[in-house]
Formats: structure tokens, C-alpha cells, sequence
């Protein structure tokens, strides 16, 4: 059974939240934060597997607040559900380590593949997220090298795309698609698809028109 705490500074959001991982048998709420340095305490005392946060509450948010819960807790994952997609967020919450950043408006069932794939340590920032603001306001130059199907695959990678799909919207065989993932992944020098797009976005490698 995983444990999780939640922390947003309004009820109504908490509640729902609460029916939502409640209908998941394998996880189970050990306590709720209404505010930053609430949120601080709890997670230290009660050492859940994932804190799952609103990016801004009063008081320090759960960015300032992350490296000081990792290094109480190595093994806990952090989660922001937010509305807010700033670039300036996103490049914050990347640097702090977050394993998760979605979107409110995230469908149930999405919230909770989400959660149990951070849980899994794959890192996930929702494809939205990976976004237009994050990079389209900037000149981005291919340092990466990356050819022109491998920029069409990386932007398809981008929009959580499978193997199966990319090959069936670009017409190529699934077997020449992982190539090419193979590919992305040695320039990027990153171990998986999710962090390759992570480090794209930091370091503005790619051009991601969405």
C-alpha cells in the first residue's frame, strides 16, 4: 500500500482528490497540507511514498520546499498538480528534482496512471506541460544534431506518443522507430524517453511546436 499526502490550499480540491486515489486499492491517503510549511512538517513526520502538491499555497511552495523533503526521505516522490504551465515553473520545478507535473484539468484515470508511474520513478511532466511557452519565445539552435525524422519522432515522443503510434502517423515500421529512439536518447546522452525530453526543454535543444 503506498502512501500519500496531499496538499492544496483548498478543501474542495483535497476532497476530490481523495475520491479519486481512494478508488485505487494500492493507495491510501496518510495525511492532507493546506499550506507550504504545513505541507514541510507532514511529510516529514509521516514519511509517505508520494507528496502530491499544488504548485502555489501560502507559504513556501513545494519547490522551495522539495530538496529539503528528498533529503529527509530518498525514497519519496514528488507530484505537482497545478494550473499553472509558466516556463518559468516548469524550468524551477525540473531543477528541484519534482517527478511529476500535471495539469488540474488532468482526467481522473490520467491522474492516476500519472501517479503510479512516478511511483514507478518514471519521471512525467505532462505533454502540455512540455510546452509552446517553454521554448517557443526562444532561439533554439539543434546542437543535438538530430536529423529530420529524428526531430519529427522526438516531437511525437513529446506528445507521449507510443512506439506503435509514431510508426502508424509516420508511416514507418515500429522496429525503425525504436532505432531512432535509440538514437535521440545516445545524443541526448539521457537513459529513457522521459528524461530525454526533460533535458530538451531545460536546455532549449528542441524546437516544440505544439
Amino acid at each position: 500500500m503506498y502512501k500519500i499526502l496531499l496538499a492544496d490550499d483548498h478543501q474542495i480540491v483535497r476532497d476530490g482528490l481523495k475520491l479519486i486515489i481512494g478508488s485505487h486499492g494500492d493507495y491510501t491517503i496518510v495525511g492532507e497540507a493546506s499550506n507550504g510549511d504545513e505541507l514541510l512538517t507532514k511529510a516529514i513526520d509521516l514519511q509517505p511514498d508520494l507528496v502530491l502538491s499544488d504548485l502555489k499555497m501560502p507559504g513556501r511552495s513545494i519547490i522551495d520546499h522539495c530538496p529539503a523533503i528528498k533529503e529527509n526521505n530518498p525514497n519519496v516522490k514528488v507530484m505537482v498538480l497545478t494550473a499553472y504551465d509558466d516556463s518559468e515553473d516548469i524550468y524551477n520545478a525540473i531543477d528541484a528534482e519534482v517527478d511529476g507535473y500535471i495539469m488540474k484539468d488532468t482526467p481522473p484515470e490520467q491522474i492516476l496512471n500519472t501517479i503510479q508511474m512516478v511511483l514507478m520513478g518514471i519521471t512525467c511532466f505532462q505533454p502540455k506541460v512540455n510546452a509552446k511557452r517553454a521554448l517557443d519565445h526562444k532561439d533554439t539552435k539543434n546542437i543535438l544534431n538530430l536529423t529530420q525524422r529524428e526531430k519529427e519522432i522526438f516531437h511525437s515522443i513529446v506528445d507521449n506518443l507510443s512506439n506503435q503510434e509514431i510508426a502508424a502517423k509516420l508511416f514507418i515500421s515500429e522496429a525503425t522507430v525504436k532505432t531512432h529512439v535509440s538514437s535521440i536518447l545516445r545524443k541526448t546522452g539521457q537513459p529513457n524517453r522521459s528524461q530525454a525530453v526533460l533535458y530538451a526543454i531545460k536546455h532549449n535543444l528542441l524546437e516544440v511546436q505544439l
